[in-house]
């Protein structure tokens, strides 16, 4: 009897067409919000940047001023010596220099934090797009399976109500020539549904013949 065939998992054939764009959009969008994240941390880094420098010259203004004061209350005039001039233009390098580096170094956390969070969210993303990919080619299998199985179940069916009543009247004579007939045809079969049918036709032939039998 010609048996079942289920379809061979083809994945690339079910993976056809299976629209993935909810991932992908979700992705940019996400993208879109960091960037945004990105552009507003860096403002917020240089303003900090400005104010720090902003502060380091005005203490250095403060500090000639007092310097100034102090050297007036001794009596001395002409101004600072270089030693002390030396001493606070380094002191405003210096804090100028650590103003710029905190903005470089808070820069760079920025990106990385940044790009670090696109790359793992489009990863995330990635991952899912696959997995419901597998599983929708999966559930297009299995339902195809179905289909195809319910095909054959009702074909069965058919063909094996269709003789039983087409050899319902036959006689044993006329029978084994069908039966003959038959068994020819099936030999010669190149497709399942051939197969199916003359199978249920030979069926037919010989539940005939044991009805006469048994009378």
């Amino acid at each position: 009897m010609a048996s079942y065939v289920a379809p061979v998992y083809d994945e690339e054939k079910y993976r056809q067409g299976i629209n993935t764009d909810f991932y992908k959009n979700a992705a940019d969008q996400y993208k879109q919000q960091a960037e945004q994240q990105r552009a507003t941390q860096l403002g917020e880094a240089q303003k900090q940047q400005q104010s720090a420098l902003k502060q380091a010259y005005i203490t250095k203004l403060q500090n000639q001023k007092r310097l100034n004061e102090n050297l007036a209350q001794q009596g001395i005039r002409g101004g600072a010596s270089e030693t002390a001039n030396i001493k606070l233009a380094n002191q405003y390098g210096s804090e100028r220099a650590a103003a710029n580096a905190n903005y470089s170094n808070s820069v760079n956390q920025i990106n990385q934090n940044i790009d670090r969070n696109i790359f793992d969210y489009q990863s995330d993303m990635d991952s899912r797009a696959e997995e419901y990919r597998q599983n929708q080619a999966n559930a297009r299998w299995q339902a195809e399976r179905e289909d195809t199985l319910n095909e054959y179940n009702s074909a069965v069916e058919y063909w094996n109500n269709y003789y039983l009543d087409y050899y319902s009247g036959t006689k044993k004579k006329n029978l084994n020539k069908e039966l003959k007939k038959a068994q020819k045809l099936l030999a010669n079969a190149t497709t399942a549904a051939e197969k199916i049918q003359y199978e249920q036709m030979i069926r037919g032939i010989r539940n005939r013949l044991g009805v006469i039998r048994n009378k």
